[in-house]
């Protein structure tokens, strides 16, 4: 458990001795312990003499009970006084008056065997958000204000340090938890409890299969202990289970149903904002675009796959007209990668409710790093609306973008979570989004050429098992006639030529239908030469472009040059 492992060495190099622990905090570890069990078996607190634990609910409580009596006697309580006073008179639950009788005990010691002290009392806090919530200090009740301030002073009091009383907080969400007690000069410690790694699940689920099976017989049918695990990422071990509990005589452990399960749950914890894909479409599935398959052979997928970290890029920009593909490929590259994919749609993080919108991002990149090695697309990147300079929401876009910033820039994402940035209107993206260290690398999605399309309705045709007797020139008639449509419309195209065989009586596509569907067939989308001159605009390495566009580029670049420096040489002359 790295995170256990985590506290234990900042504990013990006198880092913290406050830590707050989030995110993944209320599953199991081993399927008998939860989190906070777990926690209370490890040396740091199990060594104790005094475990106490807090919340708002149940007050301050005893995992064992004998620690009460300890305390009691250890804070000069004598049996007259607990007779004579009220439970809540010496065992507070209001928070400020259980802080002070905590802090009483976080400063009792023990002899540590070698002369000295050491701590007596470890005390564990849950649902920190309702004692310290993420809301400004002048909006905050007197007696919020005096939890924050006392914990604050706990992490900075030097005799509560130096007997290194250990002090958790828990809370699952940490951007729902006081900015102060985040802040790096809190001294107190975040650690995330991450969700359980692939090896974590695959024993996970050897063990329930065990545990739930039926007449000594595994419950799981046409699924594979290490298929299940690689469909189950993102959920917590509290969530696979649930899957093997609905299960039963009639209703096996399917690939259809942890498919169904892990999208219901996914919507429930993270609501539309992240969505875990399981891509099903590789290359052979996209029609032309060759040049942009190489690019990520040679700079995702291979390095994805060998662990070759300096190779991969933080990010990739995707621009291009609608329905030119997008979407497919970059699934596509996921699926070759053989990592993790998830889609991250930023333009429903906003919510109306204050902080839920910065609680939101911070859940979905949480559940990113615990995916990863993944791939994550955000599609639709323009429609975001994230900003620095939109002041019309009092700076939620503005923190959100800065969030989303600094995620992407740290370093130790690089290799482990590659971004796919789509968009059609890559200029309504702001300027910081898209520098190298987010977005390395920005590869124009264009147009398909000719010979793209012919291969293209041998996709369409292939993806939706159409039978036709179209010959290689009838394909590349069709080709010709379809310049400028986009894989979509060719995709419609080929469609309107099946239902036109059917009606027709035809079990395949002939010539003949598909010449009707090109007269009758019209597209749609508007703009595509506008958004490709936006798109060949952003491309910032010319290698990446096919060699018909690479030509215009470099010519219009030339023809830009000779304006700046003034044309030709005669023409400069003349002017000297």
């Amino acid at each position: 458990m790295h995170w256990i492992e985590e506290i234990h060495r900042k504990w013990s190099a006198s880092i913290a001795h406050m830590f707050l622990l989030h995110f993944n905090v209320w599953d199991t570890v081993d399927g008998n312990s939860s989190v906070l069990e777990f926690l209370m078996q490890s040396p740091l607190v199990s060594e104790r003499e005094i475990i106490m634990c807090y919340n708002r609910s149940a007050g301050i409580t005893f995992p064992i009970p004998s620690h009460k009596k300890v305390l009691l006697e250890d804070l000069g309580f004598t049996a007259a006084d607990t007779g004579s006073m009220g439970v809540d008179d010496i065992i507070p639950r209001d928070p400020v008056a259980a802080l002070m009788l905590m802090e009483g005990a976080l400063r009792l010691s023990m002899p540590d065997g070698n002369g000295g002290f050491r701590a007596k009392t470890a005390v564990i806090m849950d649902y920190a958000e309702t004692l310290v919530p993420a809301a400004e200090l002048a909006q905050m009740p007197p007696g919020d204000r005096t939890v924050l301030t006392t914990l604050l002073r706990w992490a900075r009091d030097r005799q509560i340090a130096d007997l290194g009383s250990p002090v958790f907080l828990v809370a699952e969400n940490l951007s729902d938890v006081n900015r102060a007690l985040r802040s790096a000069s809190s001294r107190i410690e975040a650690v995330q409890v991450p969700l359980p790694d692939l090896e974590d699940r695959q024993k996970y689920i050897e063990a329930l299969a065990g545990k739930y099976a039926i007449d000594g017989r595994s419950n799981m049918r046409d699924i594979t202990v290490t298929q299940m695990a690689r469909l189950t990422a993102g959920l917590k071990k509290l969530h696979v289970e649930d899957i093997f509990l609905r299960s039963g005589a009639d209703v096996p452990v399917t690939p259809e149903l942890v498919k169904e399960r892990k999208k219901d749950i996914i919507s429930s914890e993270y609501g539309d904002v992240l969505q875990i894909i399981d891509p099903e479409l590789d290359f052979s599935n996209v029609g032309g675009m060759e040049n942009v398959k190489e690019f990520f052979r040679k700079n995702v997928i291979q390095p994805l796959r060998e662990g070759n970290l300096r190779r991969c890029p933080t990010g990739v920009l995707m621009p291009g007209p609608a329905g030119i593909g997008k979407t497919i490929l970059a699934e596509a590259v996921a699926r070759e990668s053989a990592v993790n994919c998830c889609s991250l749609n930023l333009a429903r993080i906003m919510n109306k409710w204050v902080g839920s919108s910065e609680a939101n991002l911070e859940k979905a990149l949480q559940c990113i790093e615990a995916l990863a090695p993944t791939v994550v697309v955000l599609d639709e990147l323009d429609q975001t609306g994230l900003s620095r300079n939109n002041s019309g929401d009092s700076g939620v876009s503005n923190r959100l973008l800065k969030r989303l910033l600094e995620f992407m820039s740290d370093g130790r994402h690089r290799g482990r979570v590659v971004f796919l940035g789509l968009t059609n209107r890559p200029d309504l993206i702001d300027a910081a989004l898209k520098r190298p260290g987010r977005f390395d690398r920005a590869i124009p999605i264009l147009p398909p050429g000719e010979e793209e399309r012919a291969e293209i309705f041998s996709v369409m045709f292939r993806k939706y098992a159409i039978s036709h007797d179209l010959s290689a020139e009838d394909l590349n008639r069709a080709a010709t006639a379809t310049d400028g449509y986009t894989g979509a419309e060719l995709e419609a195209l080929v469609l309107k030529a099946a239902d036109v065989a059917e009606d027709a009586g035809s079990g395949v596509v002939l010539a003949e239908h598909i010449q009707y569907a090109l007269e009758v067939f019209r597209p749609t989308t508007g703009d595509i030469e506008m958004m490709t001159q936006l798109a060949l605009k952003e491309a910032n390495d010319l290698d990446l472009l096919p060699p018909a566009y690479r030509q215009k580029v470099m010519e219009k670049r030339d023809r830009k040059l000779q304006v700046v420096t003034g044309g030709t040489n005669e023409g400069r002359k003349r002017r000297n």
